[in-house]
């Protein structure tokens, strides 16, 4: 290991005695020694011959992989703790994976200063150049390459891309529903948060992006829902900005804690009100006709940006030409934009807030020393004069409610303001392909095919607790 290496790897653990083994292997079910033959194989260079690499096999390989130190030692020191606490009975394979898991998950997050420098330059740059991301994060190419690599590679950081809807004529709107029987959903609806815990009365955000030709229609499906809620609201969604802050990180628990006097301390520093700017209106005659190739390729940039031409073709089915040059066209045509995309295992907790801009200035200090957190302004699509800031932040696993207890405390109870606990979310991305109809040159557009309301329990039972979304956009 090079000097230059030292701060950005872990060192390995020193390996358990051997005359521990036949104890613990008699704990181990078949299938659990096998998953732990597989991981030290893989360590050590090994090449492992299955008839089919499933799923959970290139799973497996990539977590091996991407580990910092030994994952095999870090496993067996974790098990001998256990076995000694006495009363196990039988540990089976699905207790070794969700071991693993947790272990790569802990390992991932803890990252060296290189790494932390490196995203903090490339969520505010993601289009930037390897050269000017090192010069931003001011370390050298190399350093700044290596770590790349290595949040890359653990699946921290990947590059999307972000549909320009100003140039589509669409639009993006976060539709909310205040105690629902009935939830949104279809290919226009990407996202929906689910909130448990709002004085007794769920609250449901969905974030979709529609054809601004047809905002009557989506006010009229809207108004339809107020039948079946408390409220129902829709507004107009700025693409926003994530940020990332390594202010709290602790190279011993990694992102475990927050320096919450800190936190408060900083929330009274005050600023001025954030200047709400009108969301850009698109026009569906700003439409230029779009090839079945153009939207393939779209779609495939939107899920991932730093692919190479080869991993578009294998997406699109297109030539290699085909490939390259649709995507340069789009890219600098300004349609698809970068966007750096950040997933901490340990920072796994969600809160979102909805306040005036007046109080937003006042929070802005303090939510941006937050690890990672977004920023948008929403506008009422039926009320010019509602205007309001969103800020979505993810936290260390277990700080939600210490963090909004805080935002609480610290601001008035006459403010304009509304503060949750992000419980679950469902979605993903609006495909493009099959949304265009390149005959009429125009969005498809059929309320009866493209929305469904859904039973609120059916879809909140299908939301996941975790990966839920931060970036709205």
């Amino acid at each position: 290991m090079t000097q230059s290496d030292s701060d950005d790897r872990v060192q390995d653990d020193e390996p358990m005695p051997n005359d521990e083994t036949p104890k613990r292997e008699k704990k181990l079910s078949p299938s659990a020694q096998a998953i732990l033959r597989f991981v030290k194989t893989f360590e050590e260079g090994g090449t492992i011959d299955v008839l089919t690499e499933d799923a959970d096999f290139t799973r497996l390989r990539q977590i091996v992989t991407s580990y910092r130190g030994s994952l095999y030692v870090s496993l067996m020191k974790r098990l001998e703790k256990v076995l000694k606490l006495g009363g196990v009975e039988i540990i089976t394979q699905r207790d070794v994976m969700s071991l693993i898991t947790q272990l790569w998950e802990d390992n991932i997050s803890t990252l060296s200063k290189t790494e932390l420098n490196f995203l903090e330059a490339i969520v505010q740059n993601p289009g930037g150049s390897l050269k000017d991301l090192s010069m931003k994060a001011d370390q050298s190419y190399a350093q700044s390459r290596r770590a790349q690599k290595r949040l890359f590679d653990s699946g921290i950081l990947k590059i999307g891309g972000m549909l320009n809807v100003y140039q589509m004529g669409l639009e993006r709107v976060l539709i909310v529903l205040e105690s629902p029987s009935l939830v949104l959903s279809g290919p226009y609806c990407q996202k929906s948060l689910f909130i448990d815990d709002n004085d007794g009365s769920p609250l449901v955000l969905t974030v979709a992006t529609v054809p601004f030709s047809k905002r009557k229609e989506l006010l009229d499906i809207v108004r339809s829902l107020r039948n079946t809620s408390t409220n129902a609201k829709v507004y107009g969604l700025s693409a926003g900005h994530p940020n990332f802050n390594s202010i709290y990180f602790n190279p011993q628990d990694g992102w475990k804690a927050l320096d919450l006097f800190h936190f408060r301390l900083m929330l009274r520093k005050g600023s001025d009100p954030i200047t709400i700017s009108g969301i850009p209106a698109p026009s569906a005659s700003e439409i230029t006709r779009i090839k079945k190739s153009d939207t393939l390729v779209m779609d495939a940039l939107v899920e991932s940006l730093d692919g190479t031409a080869n991993d578009i073709v294998k997406a699109t089915k297109l030539s290699q030409s085909t490939a390259f040059r649709k995507r340069a066209s789009l890219l600098n045509d300004g349609i698809i934009l970068p966007r750096a995309r950040v997933n901490i295992p340990q920072l796994s907790d969600r809160i979102v807030v909805v306040c005036s801009p007046e109080v937003g200035g006042n929070i802005s200090p303090g939510w941006h020393t937050l690890p990672l957190t977004y920023m948008s302004q929403i506008s009422n699509l039926e009320d010019k004069s509602d205007k309001k800031v969103l800020f979505l932040a993810a936290l260390p696993t277990g700080l939600g409610k210490s963090v909004l207890d805080v935002l609480d405390d610290e601001t008035s109870k006459v403010d304009d303001y509304s503060a949750w606990i992000v419980d679950a979310a469902i979605g993903g991305t609006t495909k493009v392909s099959p949304m265009y109809d390149r005959r009429r040159n125009a969005w498809a557009w059929d309320v009866s095919r493209h929305f469904d309301a859904l039973t609120y329990s059916v879809v909140r039972r299908a939301a996941s607790p975790h990966n839920i979304h931060l970036d709205l956009a």
